[in-house]
């Protein structure tokens, strides 16, 4: 076997190795393992199966019952008719990304580890709070009724304003971190 299908079977191995997919690499043993490398020696064999932490199950759970619930009042007070734009899942989903964003960023770059912060706030809330498929229910039905104006601007505008929301939160974040810091906030070019 020549030295590159070695690599390549080693590195098949190593995708298909499920204990070695970090449930959140914030908590992850594997995964901090992997910034700071313990010294050089045989790997100890790991779990065949992915850990499942019930506090942070807890926490994503908790996090996904609250966004749900804030998602289902916003669009209560606002909901969106046959003819009538979804204004509040535009405003949801482009607050999520913004959210997002700025969360892994601080999580990432700003703040102490902590257990719980990103699986109940950026899976949990932030997953429950935004919603994918009703922006595609909406685009749905309004092609459906004879608007494909609408559905196209609709399903357009939500993906412009969701990166433009995400940019800014990336941005915010950096600056937010920076002053933590006092490092510039400046994208770094090899991280996009």
């Amino acid at each position: 076997m020549h030295r590159d299908d070695r690599a390549d079977a080693a590195a098949h191995r190593h995708l298909h190795d499920l204990s070695d997919l970090p449930l959140d690499p914030d908590i992850d043993d594997v995964e901090d393992a992997r910034h700071h490398p313990h010294p050089p020696g045989p790997p100890a064999p790991g779990p065949r199966w992915p850990r499942f932490r019930l506090r942070v199950l807890a926490a994503i759970y908790i996090g996904g019952v609250l966004g749900g619930i804030s998602r289902y009042e916003i669009e209560r007070v606002a909901p969106a008719g046959v003819d009538r734009f979804p204004w509040a899942t535009l405003a949801i989903n482009t607050a999520g990304a913004f959210t997002l964003a700025l969360l892994l960023v601080l999580v990432l770059e700003a703040l102490r580890p902590r257990w719980y912060l990103r699986p109940g706030v950026g899976t949990g809330f932030l997953g429950a709070f935004t919603t994918f498929s009703s922006v595609v229910t909406s685009t749905d039905r309004f092609a459906a009724h004879g608007h494909p104006g609408l559905a196209a601007g609709y399903l357009i505008g939500s993906a412009v304003a969701g990166l433009l929301a995400a940019g800014l939160g990336l941005l915010a974040g950096r600056t937010i971190a920076a002053r933590g810091t006092g490092r510039p906030a400046v994208m770094d070019e090899s991280a996009a």
